[in-house]
């Protein structure tokens, strides 16, 4: 096992999907083709027929074969459509997109919150803000995932210079450019709207239903210095997370 497949946290299954995924992007079977038999899989990739079936799960949920139980398993498409799903096994998975998203900001303003804003950020009256709308993108081709909003205290305005030249998420940059440390993150996850202001850049009606997620940062001394806000119009975006049950002791 080299160095890379050591550093490799992700599940086994997971690490199968995607190398079926990579291998249909390239050709290796065409549209309407026929993967090979999960026993002929099984010896390819080393793995036990209950990871195969687990890696052609995820492919079928991305819509790009179809299983037929004593058919095999056929080829529908060679890249996804515009749907993405996140896999969750731990809770840093759950705080920030894959590195193989792109955000695209649209437009940044300072502000000074008044009281409704600030009693809606935690923060005080008065206070310098910059709110930033994005978009995400798994491809710039594909339909947008996610409208953002981004709420940042304005002493670390900086931090957006850094947004799409240097990898991570804005909190992330935060923390490297001022050497601040969230010690807690909020998150709130519901089911929404996507707004008319909207609508137009996600390329869907308004009203379209939504996943809304909503994230609170806050330093050591509890003070919120980030706040970010995504609407993931259905069904481009979906969030599966794997718990793992830890056995009680005796």
């Amino acid at each position: 096992m080299n160095k890379r497949e050591q550093a490799d946290t992700r599940p086994r299954y997971r690490q199968v999907a995607d190398e079926l995924t990579a291998q249909l992007r390239a050709g290796v079977w065409p549209v309407g083709a026929m993967l090979p038999t999960e026993t002929e899989l099984c010896a390819t990739f080393a793995v036990s027929r209950h990871t195969v079936r687990e890696a052609l799960r995820l492919l079928e949920e991305s819509e790009l074969v179809q299983r037929r139980q004593g058919s095999g398993t056929t080829v529908l498409a060679l890249a996804t459509p515009d749907r993405f799903v996140q896999d969750i096994t731990d809770m840093a998975e759950l705080l920030q997109y894959p590195q193989e998203t792109r955000l695209t900001v649209l437009r940044a303003r300072k502000f000074e919150a008044d009281a409704e804003t600030a009693a809606q950020i935690g923060c005080g009256e008065g206070e310098a803000w910059v709110r930033v709308e994005a978009i995400r993108r798994l491809r710039v081709t594909t339909a947008p995932l996610c409208f953002t909003t981004l709420l940042i205290r304005a002493e670390y305005a900086e931090a957006l210079d850094d947004l799409g030249v240097l990898p991570g998420p804005l909190y992330a940059l935060i923390e490297r450019r001022y050497g601040i440390q969230a010690s807690l993150i909020e998150v709130d996850i519901a089911a929404s709207g996507v707004p008319p202001h909207q609508a137009e850049l996600l390329e869907v009606e308004p009203g379209t239903p939504a996943l809304l997620i909503r994230r609170r940062y806050l330093d050591g001394q509890g003070r919120v210095y980030e706040i970010s806000e995504g609407a993931h119009p259905a069904p481009r975006f979906t969030y599966r997370a794997t718990l793992k049950r830890i056995p009680e002791l005796p």
